[in-house]
């Protein structure tokens, strides 16, 4: 074998796609699958509400008790503050328009210390994420520099908890079962799943329904 051939067929054999997959049924609802040995950290797409057993998920709630109000501290900077539950770590925020390159602060506090988030970068949609991994942090403050733009006005804000569905009494018995991915799929579009470690699975409401249908996996 030539050394061109060898360095295709090493390339082939860790391309993203071999851990990836289709599920057999792509019609709306709760679906289970078992995680593949290769493939423990299997996630339907980002968008879609879904958990592992046995594992931490985020779960996003949207307050409204949860926004503190705006303060103008000077003629150009805005600082909005936000109350958080102790085991939050992450926190989403859509503005009413595009920053345009405004420059944004962003400090945590905990336990009377403040932890810097973000440091005057520069954001230019409408849209900030925020993340930490401190405990018992229980509030967020982000300032928005917007000399000679429009004063910035929060629209929406959603907070993300750490927590492990599995330990919830309300969760039914048929989405505890072990070695396990749970997704709600959408309808109207046609899913993968792929492995994607470091990547923690969300939820936006817990299982309406009592059961949770089971698919199988196969290659796309």
């Amino acid at each position: 074998m030539g050394a061109l051939a060898a360095v295709v067929m090493l390339l082939a054999a860790g391309t993203p796609e071999d851990s990836c997959f289709v599920p057999s049924d792509q019609t709306a609802g709760w679906k289970r699958v078992v995680l593949p040995e290769g493939a423990p950290a299997l996630c339907a797409p980002e968008d879609v509400d879904q958990f592992r057993s046995g594992e931490p998920a985020l779960l996003f709630q949207e307050d409204a008790s949860a926004y503190l109000g705006a303060d103008k501290q000077h003629p150009g900077l805005m600082a909005y503050g936000f109350r958080v539950p102790r085991d939050a770590r992450r926190l989403e925020l859509g503005f009413v328009e595009a920053l345009r390159g405004a420059k944004v602060d962003a400090v945590a506090y905990a336990g009377g210390r403040a932890f810097p988030l973000r440091d005057e970068k520069r954001l230019a949609g409408a849209h900030l994420s925020l993340e930490w991994t401190m405990a018992d942090v229980d509030r967020v403050v982000v300032s928005v520099h917007h000399h000679l733009r429009e004063k910035p006005v929060v629209r929406t804000w959603r907070v993300g908890r750490l927590l492990r569905p599995g330990e919830d009494a309300a969760l039914p018995e048929s989405f505890r079962a072990p070695r396990s991915l749970y997704f709600l799929h959408p309808g109207g579009r046609r899913l993968e799943l792929c492995d994607a470690p470091g990547r923690t699975p969300r939820l936006t409401r817990w299982p309406e329904s009592a059961n949770a249908s089971e698919v199988t996996l196969r290659r796309p």
